[in-house]
């Protein structure tokens, strides 16, 4: 029988089909598209990969986007439209993060809240 600790920690790091952990591989130069309610999206890539926040805007959803490595010189990139001011640079190697919050509840109301490398 699980613990109440290990279904909520399944429920939450996406062991059990969380809502909030979203795991994606998208084509050679594909769109990769952060789901409404996912706060950590994690993109194995295929070249460049342009991450789409649109589904997920709204005011103070925060979202991490995890590069976990990929093929043909894998790369996410972010499009700097989205973004008040300008986006994060792209993420390079495998274990980069780049963690954004939209202010405003709009597809371009995105800030970069913190990056991080491998």
């Amino acid at each position: 029988m699980s613990t109440t600790n290990n279904r909520l920690r399944e429920y939450f790091e996406g062991r059990g089909g969380s809502p909030y952990l979203h795991r994606e591989a998208p084509a050679n130069g594909g769109t990769t598209t952060v789901p409404d309610r996912v706060r950590t999206h994690v993109v194995t890539a295929d070249g460049t990969n342009t991450v789409d926040l649109g589904v997920a805007a709204r005011e103070g959803h925060e979202v991490t986007i995890v590069h976990d490595g990929g093929s043909n010189t894998p790369a996410i990139a972010f499009d700097d439209a989205d973004f008040v001011g300008t986006g994060p640079s792209n993420l390079t190697s495998q274990g980069a993060t780049a963690t954004v919050r939209n202010i405003d509840g709009t597809t371009n109301g995105w800030v970069v809240v913190s990056t991080g490398s491998a």
